[in-house]
């Protein structure tokens, strides 16, 4: 049986591909795109500063056609990604108080009647869509959880990472949403691009730290 993440990735992958086919003769990103159409942006940090935050594994990986071979490495460059992203803001943006997937699970083992709650299984993939203002359930009554175990009050979700350019010259970009853990509703959402890199890990590690204002590190 397919698990809840691998439908995410299957369903993200499907809207990229489709939305691939149809660009501008100007050779611009088709606005529909999921990926390209969200704003290019900076982390929040101020905002974030002298607070816990939940802060959760990404979501989904995607492959431009260019490095379409990069494929075969899903699993691989998916936990790279989430790593690489998780270590830059533990190290760059020390106001917050980082809750990872690790710290997650040990507050889950210290309350078992919600040890359901997997932190790398939530359905958060609709993050994506080209409005979402409020944060339904199943995934606000997970967050809601999380935030009274951990007393954090926004929980910064990395939705989908993409992979483009070509061979020796890969881009990476994550698209992050920030939500109100306890409102259930969006925050902010911003897309993070790094430059091009000789490699599909330096591009990786090279947009985890856009991530972060220069003025914040």
């Amino acid at each position: 049986m397919m698990t809840l993440s691998c439908r995410h990735s299957v369903v993200l992958v499907s809207l990229v591909a489709a939305t691939a086919c149809s660009r501008h003769a100007s050779g611009q990103p088709d606005p529909q795109d999921p990926i390209a159409s969200i704003g290019v942006s900076e982390l929040p940090i101020a905002s974030l500063a002298g607070g816990d935050a939940l802060l959760f594994p990404v979501g989904s990986i995607v492959f431009g056609e260019g490095v379409s071979e990069l494929a075969l490495r899903r699993g691989d460059l998916l936990d790279r990604a989430t790593a690489v992203l998780d270590s830059v803001l533990v190290r760059d943006a020390r106001a917050v108080t980082w809750h990872d997937q690790e710290a997650i699970r040990r507050a889950l083992r210290r309350a078992p009647g919600l040890g359901t709650v997997d932190p790398t299984r939530l359905p958060t993939g609709f993050l994506l869509a080209r409005k979402v203002e409020v944060v339904p359930d199943p995934l606000w009554s997970s967050l809601r959880a999380l935030a009274a175990l951990t007393g954090a009050r926004m929980a910064v979700i990395p939705v989908a990472v993409k992979l483009d350019g070509r061979e020796g010259a890969v881009g990476a970009s994550y698209v992050i949403a920030i939500v109100d853990a306890r409102l259930g509703q969006m925050a902010w959402r911003g897309r993070v691009v790094g430059p091009s890199s000789a490699t599909a890990e330096a591009a990786l590690l090279a947009a985890a730290a856009a991530a972060v204002p220069s003025g914040i590190r």
